[in-house]
């Protein structure tokens, strides 16, 4: 096979590999593309500086760690995979400027490593947001926050697996243009099944029936009888919970389309080009949604767990015990309309919590305590 002087085959170079020649049409829509991606970009880099500042300053906001909050934790992770996908999709601008899509080259590599760690990554996120809500819902506890961080860890390790298996298994060329910008080669297509598509729709299916799962759970059991909390802080972890969700929801609505699209092309159905186009517009704009979202739900995650009882006792000099009662205490008062800013209250409530009398005791003890505090209305 001809190559040129750096070795590349010339045949790369030539359609369906490259685009030699771009009309007016797919020249406004990478325009498009590329704006959406830029916004990702902002919005997402503005949102994590903001949590990771917070992470930081916590005592001067909150009454525990930010980093103890596992769910505001992982949509953390989810926001910052969503960074690394816009940033692939702003090389859109280089294809436009230059008016052809031209590979392998470097850009193209990096569009294609980026756009492929990027989805797979948030992928993963959407799910374990999906299966640690659940697990909370159902079961009514914390993951410990070893086994939290290790997930953490592990799902970013699996991504950058799958992400760096493609030019591993296939060639440093297996980034090709793939309609319009540069992802796993047409050639590929078992690749671009067993990297990505099988994973998208884990997820996007997976997602849904664990939620369904925890729903039904939710809305069936008379866990605020069983538990001794109010009416109000139940209606508080409901919606807490239906927050989460909106983030399995907003991920399968925007990534759906692309992936319908190229499951249809690996059947030999032919989609028109503006249908990629707007499937990927759609696509990048995950990073945006994701981050308008947090910014609606964040009061509502925040209450679910900022005051956590599972944060480091011993830190504070207090029993695991008084821990667990405290944090519980603390969220009801949330409940029941407190709050850290505006004018300040008294109000006085009566909490009913499961005392244990001993670590090896089976037995619990319903106790009644009424608790007067201070406060912030809003």
């Amino acid at each position: 096979m001809a190559a040129n002087s750096k070795g590349v085959p010339l045949a790369y170079f030539e359609p369906p590999d490259s685009l030699l020649e771009m009309d007016n049409e797919d020249f406004y829509g990478l325009l498009a593309i590329g704006v959406l991606a830029s916004v990702s970009v902002i919005f997402t880099f503005t949102c994590l500086s903001f949590l990771t500042w917070r992470m930081i300053n916590w005592r001067s906001h909150y009454t525990s760690a930010v980093t103890r909050n596992q769910s505001v934790v992982l949509i953390y992770q989810l926001i910052l995979a969503d960074f690394f996908q816009s940033l692939g999709f702003i090389i859109s601008f280089h294809w436009a400027s230059s008016r052809r899509i031209i590979g392998p080259n470097g850009a193209c590599f990096a569009q294609g490593m980026l756009i492929q760690f990027g989805d797979v990554s948030s992928a993963c996120f959407v799910l374990a947001i999906a299966a640690h809500t659940t697990y909370q819902v159902v079961l009514s506890r914390m993951v410990s926050y070893q086994n939290f961080i290790c997930s953490i860890i592990g799902i970013w390790a699996f991504a950058v697996v799958l992400a760096c298996l493609a030019p591993l298994t296939a060639g440093r060329y297996v980034f090709l243009r793939a309609g319009m910008w540069c992802w796993i080669s047409s050639e590929n297509e078992r690749l671009r099944l067993l990297l990505h598509y099988l994973w998208i729709f884990i997820v996007q299916f997976g997602s849904i029936v664990i939620y369904i799962t925890g729903f039904c759970y939710l809305f069936r059991s008379k866990r605020p009888q069983a538990i001794g909390i109010n009416k109000g802080s139940d209606k508080a972890i409901r919606k807490a919970a239906i927050s989460m969700l909106a983030y399995a929801l907003a991920y399968t609505i925007l990534t759906l389309p692309l992936a319908a699209g190229r499951m249809a092309a690996m059947t030999s159905d032919t989609l028109p080009k503006n249908y990629y186009l707007i499937a990927g517009g759609l696509f990048t704009s995950c990073g945006w949604v994701d981050t308008v979202l947090y910014t609606i739900t964040r009061r509502s995650l925040l209450f679910k767990e900022l005051d956590a009882y599972n944060g480091d006792a011993s830190r504070y000099g207090r029993s695991d015990r008084q821990t667990r009662r405290q944090g519980s205490a603390e969220s009801i008062l949330v409940g029941n309309g407190f709050s850290r800013g505006g004018i300040m209250m008294d109000r006085t409530v009566h909490v009913e919590l499961d005392d244990v009398s001993s670590k090896t005791s089976i037995e619990y003890e319903r106790k009644g305590y009424t608790v007067s505090a201070k406060a912030y209305a809003k």
